[in-house]
């Protein structure tokens, strides 16, 4: 009995699939065009690689140089523009501020902290760090590096205090702070993180590791992120870390590590003998939106809770942003996301308030 012969694909079925794919790319193409047609923003005439415009930002990342403990720093004596203002960095890794006159004499204070401290979109001389040396007469060394989480900015204190020896170290941060410690890679770099162990925090990722991607998925993005289409859906199905893959998650507990972190600051500060004082800020969307605000506000109340039981004075500036019209006109006070010139100066007013009823 002779063997049947090998089955082959029905002409059929093979028809089938081939007009199965076709229409499959046809409705993408169509939807790719009505995604750029009724998007503002979009266009079909320019096709810029979305995922790349996101995680590569290099005009947010052109004054930053890798650090193998800290993730990224300042480069040292670097100078441009930011936004349009003027950004310049002293030798020190710090920006610079009061640059044509004489530099102020009195006890130095140490401001660190995120965006919000190094002045995000605002000159060299209109941020709050300046403001304060301006009311207070003290030097003040602005060590605000953007995109800090509260581990990098205490880690930050560890390097410099010993180094500047300053009186007071004002640490600022707002609520998305403290989420940035449960991450072992932000905007595409890689950062240091910590762990809960017991009652200590153990430090991972140090030498920090650059961000690590896999060459498929590079590959695939660098080919997807070109289409509108799919940064919709991906923006629609809140799956942008996915889709930008510029964050990922450690898994920690970021209000336990935050509070922990307030704990080995107040440590610092006392075996240097520094006064010590952090600063919660408020997000501009936080005022636009109630459900948010409310619990950015609960965030950021809790670590200063954490950081009075490390010994450490506290400031929460929410009350006095609010009153200042920030919830009636948060552009009086913001911009870009960030403080704005009048933004700051009430910051550094609310600070030298603060330090000037503790003597310090």
């Amino acid at each position: 009995m002779k063997p049947l012969p090998p089955s082959r694909p029905s002409p059929r079925l093979a028809g089938g699939f081939v007009l199965s794919f076709v229409t499959v790319v046809f409705c993408l193409l169509v939807g790719e065009v009505l995604a750029r047609i009724f998007d503002s923003t979009a266009s079909l005439w320019r096709y810029p690689n979305y995922i790349h415009e996101v995680v590569r930002r290099p005009v947010l990342k052109r004054q930053l140089a890798y650090d193998s403990r800290l993730g990224w720093e300042p480069i040292p004596s670097v100078s441009g523009t930011l936004m349009g203002k003027a950004f310049s960095v002293s030798a020190l890794g710090m920006r610079d501020h009061h640059l044509q006159g004489p530099a102020a004499t009195g006890p130095a204070i140490l401001a660190l902290g995120d965006s919000f401290t190094e002045g995000f979109g605002v000159g060299n001389d209109e941020t709050w760090p300046a403001d304060l040396e301006r009311l207070t007469g003290r030097r003040v060394f602005n060590g605000g590096v953007r995109g800090y989480g509260i581990d990098q900015m205490v880690l930050r204190a560890e390097r410099l205090v010993p180094r500047l020896k300053p009186q007071t170290v004002v640490v600022a941060f707002i609520a998305d702070d403290t989420t940035r410690t449960a991450l072992s890679v932000r905007d595409s770099m890689g950062k240091p993180y910590f762990v809960p162990v017991g009652e200590r925090l153990d430090l991972r990722n140090v030498p920090v590791q650059t961000a690590f991607q896999s060459p498929w998925l590079v590959r695939a993005r660098d080919i997807l992120g070109y289409s509108r289409l799919l940064d919709v859906v991906m923006t629609r199905l809140d799956a942008l870390e996915l889709w930008y893959g510029d964050v990922v998650r450690t898994g920690a507990d970021p209000a336990l590590v935050s509070c922990q972190l307030m704990e080995r600051l107040g440590a610092l500060l006392r075996r240097e003998h520094v006064e010590g004082l952090v600063v919660a800020l408020p997000e501009s969307l936080g005022w636009s939106d109630p459900v948010g605000g409310a619990g950015g506000h609960a965030a950021v109340s809790a670590v200063l809770s954490c950081a009075a039981r490390a010994g450490l004075r506290t400031l929460d500036t929410f009350a006095a942003f609010e009153k200042a019209g920030a919830r009636r006109d948060p552009d009086s006070l913001y911009a870009n996301y960030h403080l704005n010139e009048r933004g700051n100066a009430l910051t550094a007013r609310l600070i030298a308030e603060a330090l000037d009823a503790a003597g310090g």
